[in-house]
Formats: C-alpha cells, sequence, structure tokens
C-alpha cells in the first residue's frame, strides 16, 4: 500500500456511495439493457456508420461504402430507450420493482447475446 507525502487528501475518497436514491438510474440501466439487446439481437441500429465513406447513414448503402459499424446505432437506440423510461417512468414504479431485476434482466442479455453469437461456432 502506498501512502501520500503529507497524508490522505481530504475530500478525495468519500467511500461507499449509497445509490438507493438513484431510482432513475436503475429504471434508465433496465430500459437501457433491454433495448440494446433487443436492438443487437434483431439487427435495429438507429443508424449505420461506413468508415470507409466516413458517412452515417439511416439506411443500408452500397458494397462500395464498405462494411458499415452498426455498434454506434445500437448504443444511441440503448440511451434513447433508457432516457424515455426514466423520464416518463413514475418515481413510485422504481421502489415496486422486485430486487431481483437488478441481476436477472442482465444475465438475460448476456444469455441472449450468447445463443446470438453461437451462430459463428456451431
Amino acid at each position: 500500500m502506498v501512502e501520500f507525502y503529507r497524508g490522505p487528501i481530504a475530500g478525495r475518497d468519500k467511500g461507499a456511495v449509497c445509490l438507493s436514491g438513484h431510482r432513475r438510474l436503475t429504471i434508465f440501466s433496465l430500459a437501457a439493457c433491454v433495448a440494446y439487446t433487443a436492438a443487437y439481437y434483431f439487427d435495429w441500429p438507429l443508424f449505420r456508420y461506413y468508415l470507409v465513406s466516413r458517412r452515417f447513414s439511416f439506411g443500408i448503402q452500397p458494397d462500395s461504402a464498405g462494411a458499415p459499424i452498426l455498434w454506434y446505432g445500437w448504443l444511441v437506440a440503448a440511451i434513447l430507450a433508457g432516457v424515455l423510461a426514466a423520464a416518463i417512468m413514475p418515481r413510485g414504479a422504481a421502489l415496486r420493482l422486485p430486487p431481483d431485476l437488478l441481476w436477472i434482466v442482465p444475465v438475460t442479455s448476456v444469455f441472449a447475446a450468447l445463443l446470438y453469437e453461437a451462430r459463428w461456432f456451431l
């Protein structure tokens, strides 16, 4: 363990932070996780980025544009879904969510991604 030259710096380490007051963050996280998994699994990007031509496109470009990068579209779709869900969900709704959702949703999303990617290995 390394110590600071003149002792610890005051105000740097706040210790453990309680996130129970951030209910909208929980709603955002769950909705974004579900939206990202759906966008990835069903290939629904909001847009595509073509690296060769350095352009964003809402539609499919000809083969001369190169291979599209879909990840940006999936990520923006997940962020928008999370923000929308957090904005329209009443505050009390997050309190009524079962705590098991905080681990069931991500584990299910990882399982869906593994099922989708199994096609490359089978």
